[in-house]
């Protein structure tokens, strides 16, 4: 035993933080320390029935449905936690009790939560005696990704289908029309995607266009010179104005038995169709069916539905009247104007691939700030832990703005968290990253400066690509000293080769990094500052401020409300504090 006293004043910032926290935290100690001999089974059995809670917050408490300490300490573990999370504990065990930044889901609840886990066993002469743990709610964060996903996919297809009719040729509209319907198909998950056309006569509907999903049946023999006089005219009213028709089951039907009759012969389950248009006049439908099962399609599907019936539509009416393209301009409005609800949400996601919160580093702090020049902003500001020594940050700036850029943020920062955590060299990253990303990105380059820090060391190994230079100065003196390399960005050639810098910096040292939009201001006058203005400016707001809080404050204002200067940019800035 050591005969060290007890930092008491250490126990209670300790406990203080353990009780501040916002992420449940506890501790577990067992009655009687299990042997670790015991079986896995045998293991299970006894934490359950031996683990009782001699530490804890009150994030803790509330996570398990209670409202105070005092419900909690003194609990045993079989009366807190549910049989749904054996198998963590089971995880637990197989790892060597220790779990970190284990995700799961808790299934218990109304709605689906997902944390992260991090636990940790004390194991004493062969002994297990407790157990701390941290779980750290992460629903928010992948509920956005899940989102972004969902909206770059949307994106991504309405694109690719506006491409595809701005760019075919009249006559093979038809090809550009069954390229719509599969990548409809696939997006709304349905069995069958048609178009039928009504005759010049205005007398039959008739399909002209389907694709199937695998062994469906075709509508062309069934759906074939369909008397209008036959269908609903309420129903034709909702397509001749724009609306949409939808019928979950169409076994439900009972005053219309010829349509009945209709989806019956088909072996159509559930329906969705829009109405194709040309100057208010209804000259056809576009619908997506199911075979047996039931169709559930949100929001977002009919949106989809509705953009491609616009582009079938126009389609339409080029490949009959041998007409010129129609302006792109008017297809990309009406996309736009369709998924302006959406940029919010782009935009919110998007600013979550800002780093804000690094945690707690020793010999360290981290302090970021974004301001977006556009709804959906092109800066990135991106951290990983490849292991407990170090910590990777992605310092870079997308070329461009709006959802194209979002595409891009979302790949690159993939790619980032992959590379960092196979322990690559800085400019390794930055080279992977080059090689996933110019095969799929083409009209974007990527200006960026990856930091590989060892806090404990206080050391930096930096790679340049197309960055502006590192600024750093101890807080004592206050001269400002430069890391920089001449480095071009990522995707701007076909090959990219970086190298790796390395620094150790001292107590007290600041690192500043920044993106060009914070120099590249215009003057109310005309021209822009440039970057050797905004460094002098710099220096001055350096030997000025007291602490980084009013520098921050001051590189803002002096963008944005001190001078007359109009930003053209995003804003993106990181400090360092050692």
């Amino acid at each position: 035993m050591s005969s060290r006293k007890p930092d008491f004043g250490r126990y209670q910032h300790l406990e203080s933080f353990i009780h501040l926290s916002k992420d449940a935290i506890w501790c577990y100690e067992l009655d009687v320390p299990m042997p670790i001999s015991l079986s896995k089974e045998e293991q299970m059995e006894y934490i359950w029935n031996h683990s009782v809670v001699k530490e804890c917050n009150l994030a803790m408490v509330k996570l398990y449905g209670f409202h105070s300490l005092e419900q909690v300490y003194g609990k045993y573990l079989k009366e807190i936690v549910n049989m749904e999370s054996v198998y963590l504990l089971r995880k637990f065990i197989e790892n060597s009790y220790l779990l970190e930044d284990f995700e799961y889901k808790q299934l218990n609840t109304l709605v689906p939560k997902v944390f992260l886990l991090n636990s940790h066993g004390q194991v004493v002469d062969g002994h297990l005696v407790r157990i701390w743990g941290q779980q750290i709610e992460i629903s928010s964060i992948r509920e956005s990704e899940s989102k972004l996903s969902e909206l770059l996919q949307f994106s991504q297809i309405v694109t690719e289908v506006s491409k595809m009719f701005v760019h075919t040729k009249a006559e093979f509209v038809s090809d550009a029309i069954q390229f719509a319907l599969e990548e409809l198909g696939k997006y709304s998950k349905a069995d069958r995607v048609f178009v039928a056309e009504i005759s010049s006569d205005k007398q039959f509907l008739s399909t002209s266009h389907e694709w199937l999903n695998g062994d469906v049946p075709s509508l062309f023999e069934v759906g074939t010179k369909l008397p209008i006089s036959k269908m609903n005219p309420e129903r034709l009213g909702v397509l001749a104005g724009d609306g949409v028709i939808y019928i979950p089951d169409t076994t439900a039907l009972r005053e219309e038995p010829w349509h009945l009759q209709l989806f019956k012969t088909a072996e159509v389950r559930s329906i969705l169709v829009i109405g194709l248009r040309d100057e208010g006049n209804l000259i056809g439908i576009l619908g997506v069916t199911t075979y047996q099962s039931l169709g559930e399609w949100n929001d977002e599907t009919k949106q989809m539905l509705g953009l491609v019936a616009g582009f079938v539509s126009q389609g339409l009416v080029r490949a009959k009247n041998e007409i010129k393209l129609m302006k792109k301009e008017k297809i990309l409005q009406r996309f736009y104007s369709d998924i302006k609800e959406d940029m919010a949400l782009a935009k919110m996601t998007q600013e979550a691939w800002v780093a804000k919160d690094f945690g707690a580093i020793p010999n360290l702090k981290i302090e970021s700030r974004f301001l977006p020049y556009d709804d959906i902003g092109g800066d990135l500001i991106l951290y990983e832990k490849p292991n407990p020594n170090c910590i990777d940050i992605f310092f870079g700036d997308i070329s461009g703005h709006g959802i194209s850029s979002a595409l891009v943020s979302g790949i690159a920062a993939v790619s980032f968290k992959k590379h960092s955590l196979l322990e690559s060299s800085p400019s390794a990253i930055l080279e992977a990253m080059h090689l996933d990303l110019k095969t799929i990105i083409f009209k974007h380059h990527i200006s960026a400066c990856v930091m590989r820090i060892y806090p404990l060391e206080r050391r930096i190994e930096f790679s340049f690509a197309g960055h502006p230079p590192v600024v750093f100065w101890n807080e004592n003196d206050r001269v400002m000293k430069f890391v920089k390399d001449e480095m071009y960005p990522i995707l701007l050639l076909d090959v990219w080769k970086g190298k790796n810098i390395s620094k150790t910096f001292s107590k007290g040292d600041r690192l500043l990094l920044y993106s060009d939009g914070i120099y590249e201001l215009e003057e109310e006058a005309g021209g822009y500052i440039g970057l050797d203005v905004f460094l002098q400016e710099l220096s001055e707001m350096i030997s000025v401020s007291d602490d980084t809080d009013s520098l921050i404050k001051k590189m803002i204002a002096n963008c944005l409300v001190e001078k007359d200067r109009i930003i053209h940019d995003d804003i993106a800035v990181l400090f360092l504090e050692f």
